[in-house]
Parts: structure tokens; C-alpha cells; sequence
């Protein structure tokens, strides 16, 4: 592990680690860089408050960046909070009882305090037949629905924004499956998920959050699909399962566990094929916070293996996932309805995303995506397989 992220795990394992001797200026922004990408500057502040950080010799630049990071997540968290117990309660009014999962669900579940879950956006997941109503209850609360590439077979979400100078910007990601993936998206329902979703009343009367033994899959799943599937961290695309909040999740969660829920959590690994991601998870959860769990459940998730399909697709290339998730879509007809949702989005999408490019002919458009989208996925796949350089940070 590099130094920086090696100093952060130590850090929130409270093991008061010294600042090292060579860690001068460019050190310090090479630490604030990393530490706000990892998403857990406002942990960091947690255990460094009691100012602990300058009895160790941390400089005052790394626990006042903290501080003010902590601070600036707390006042979001508030408005945030004050917008989901609107959108909670029309979402009520319409009859619709969403159900939470991921970072809004585990910060008002398995964090100390809600604002330690550093997260850009809320995810929860309503049945399928009623996104009309759930789309006139956001839009009743001022949320607008962003534009984005539309299809049944390629999308099941839709994103839902509210701006304003006095709030700021909030997110919800609205899922009617768990994922955009043809292979992930069947693994769990809103009816699997309702079955075992347990009251969230740290967050509102109404809010319903994903089991333990649920939520702690759906970390693991989450934390593997963004091998290949990007995410954005102050606006930069980034690739990878490395974020050390989305382990931190995992360490949590891992602490709630019973042992009958440790049985419940291997079986459903075991359906969903899904032993091989968790196993990944939880070792490298466990290595960076010392999180230790139960030798038979490590050693049956080893037996599962990587094996497994799912687990073969999280791990496979970009190629292989589209090849995938063609093949997991059942028919001749929708096959093709799927590979013509996927190179072709609609027009009012291409003229938005490509508005500054000329030509404005709209098969240009098409071929300028598909080429470039070519040209991305070949170059992560050339680059994932040179050999890794260890660096120093």
C-alpha cells in the first residue's frame, strides 16, 4: 500500500501514527489530494479533533484541511437531510415507499454521525411501475430529472437534481434495479431488498434502509463494478475499487454482523454469485482497518472462488462485460433493441452532450461517440496490462 493511503488506515485505526520526518510541502498536498479522493477527510478530522494530529507532529495545514472539510460536509449534510425528509414525505403522499442503499443509507445507519459518510448523492430503489409517480413527487419537491442516455434494456436509474445558491447542489440516483447492468441489475429486487429493510429513523419516520446482510453484498458489488464503470470525484472521472471510504463501508458493516447473519450473508454470496467480489471486499477491508471476521465464512467465500459468473464479470475487461450483458438479455428482438439502445442514444442526448462539436450531423455525432468510446476502452485495456510501477508518495 503507498505511503499516504498506508499513514490515512493507520490513522483511522487510531493508531496515532507519527508524521513522517520526510513529509514536507509536497507530501502535505500529495496527502490532501489522496485523502480527498479516498472520501475520508471528515473521518480523518474524527480522530483528529482533539488535537492528537499536533501532538504527533501532524502539520496544522493537513487537521485544518480536515476540519474545514468535516465542517463543509456537516452544513451539506443538514440541507440534505432536510431535502430527503421532503422527498420521503411526498414519495408517501404518492403511496411510494423507496427503499435506501449505499452512502445516504450507511451514513444514517452504521456511521457515528451522518456527515463522516462523505457522498456526492442519495440512492434508493422504488418498484418499477411506479417511476411516474415518484418522477411528479421529486419534481413537486424542485428536483429536475437530468438528461441521460434512456433505454430499458441499457438504463435503470434516473438522476434527479436540485441547485440553488441557498442549498447548494443535491442528487438523488433513482434505481427501479440495482443497477444499469443486464448481469448485476437481477441479482437483487425492490421485493428482495423490502423483505429484509429495516427502519433508518436517524434520517426520517418513513425512511427504510437495506438489511445489513443486503447492504453489505451490494458494498461489495458496488465497490468491483467501478473496476470498469467510472465515477467521479470533484468532477474527475477515475476507474478503479481502491477508495478506501467504500472499504470503510465494508469494515462497518462487517462489525454488525451476527452470526446468524454471517450464514444469511454467505448463502445469498453463494446465489448471487457474487463470493468472488466479496471476498475482495472484505480482505482488503479488513487488511486496511483490521477488521477481522469469522475463519469459515473467509474460507467458504475462498471455495466459491472466482469462478463464479459474476464474479468472472466483475473482474473482466471492459469488452467482456458488453459481451456479457448482451448475452444475458434474453431474445433475438431485445438483443438487437439492446445494441441499438447502446450506440444510439436518442437525439436530444447527443445534441446536449455534443453541443459544442461541428459538425452538427447527427450520424457524425454517432460515430464521433462510438469512436471514442472505442478509443477509451482500449486505451484503459493497453494500460492495465503494462507492468505496475511501485511508487512512493
Amino acid at each position: 500500500m503507498p505511503r499516504i493511503e498506508t499513514l490515512i488506515c493507520a490513522t483511522l485505526r487510531d493508531e496515532n501514527p507519527p508524521w513522517p520526518e520526510d513529509g514536507d510541502d509536497e507530501f502535505v498536498a500529495s496527502f490532501l489530494a489522496r485523502s480527498g479522493y479516498h472520501g475520508v477527510q471528515a473521518l480523518l478530522h474524527q480522530h483528529l479533533q482533539t488535537s492528537r494530529g499536533c501532538e504527533v507532529g501532524w502539520p496544522q495545514a493537513i487537521v485544518s484541511a480536515c476540519h474545514d472539510a468535516a465542517m463543509a460536509q456537516a452544513m451539506w449534510e443538514m440541507r440534505h437531510r432536510e431535502l430527503l425528509s421532503q422527498v420521503l414525505a411526498a414519495l408517501s403522499s404518492y403511496r411510494v415507499r423507496p427503499i435506501l442503499f449505499k452512502g445516504t443509507a450507511l451514513a444514517y445507519d452504521v456511521y457515528a454521525f451522518a456527515y463522516l459518510r462523505t457522498r456526492g448523492d442519495t440512492d434508493f430503489i422504488i418498484p418499477s411501475d411506479v417511476r411516474d409517480r415518484v418522477g411528479e413527487a421529486l419534481e413537486s419537491c424542485g428536483f429536475a430529472c437530468e438528461l441521460g442516455v434512456r433505454g430499458d434494456l441499457i438504463s435503470h436509474t434516473a438522476d434527479y437534481s436540485r441547485t440553488a445558491p441557498a442549498i447548494g447542489s443535491h442528487q438523488l440516483d433513482v434505481h427501479w434495479r440495482v443497477s444499469n447492468s443486464q448481469v448485476l441489475s437481477k441479482l437483487f429486487s425492490y421485493e428482495d431488498l423490502h423483505t429484509e429493510a429495516r427502519p433508518l429513523p436517524a434520517l426520517h419516520p418513513l425512511a427504510l434502509a437495506a438489511g445489513p446482510v443486503h447492504a453489505l453484498l451490494l458494498a461489495c458489488m458496488h465497490r468491483a463494478g467501478h473496476k470498469q464503470c467510472p465515477y467521479f470525484v470533484d468532477h474527475i472521472e477515475h476507474y478503479g475499487g481502491d477508495r478506501l471510504i467504500w472499504l470503510y463501508d465494508v469494515h462497518l458493516l462487517l462489525g454488525q454482523l451476527s452470526p446468524s447473519q454471517y450464514e444469511a450473508f454467505l448463502k445469498l454470496a453463494e446465489r448471487t454469485g457474487l463470493g468472488g467480489a466479496c471476498l475482495e471486499g472484505i480482505e482488503q477491508a479488513c487488511a486496511c482497518f483490521g477488521r477481522s471476521v469469522p475463519e469459515t465464512i473467509r474460507n467458504a467465500l475462498v471455495d466459491l472462488g472466482s469462478a463464479e459468473p459474476v464474479s468472472r464479470y466483475l473482474g473482466g475487461s471492459t469488452m467482456y462485460q458488453y459481451y456479457a450483458n448482451f448475452r444475458a438479455v434474453e431474445g433475438a428482438r431485445n438483443k438487437l433493441r439492446f445494441l441499438v439502445q447502446l450506440l444510439l442514444p436518442p437525439e436530444k442526448y447527443m445534441r446536449q452532450m455534443y453541443s459544442q462539436v461541428t459538425p452538427r450531423w447527427l450520424p457524425w455525432l454517432y460515430v464521433r461517440r462510438v469512436t471514442i468510446e472505442i478509443f477509451k476502452r482500449l486505451h484503459r485495456t493497453i494500460a492495465a496490462r503494462r507492468p505496475v510501477q511501485k511508487r512512493e508518495q
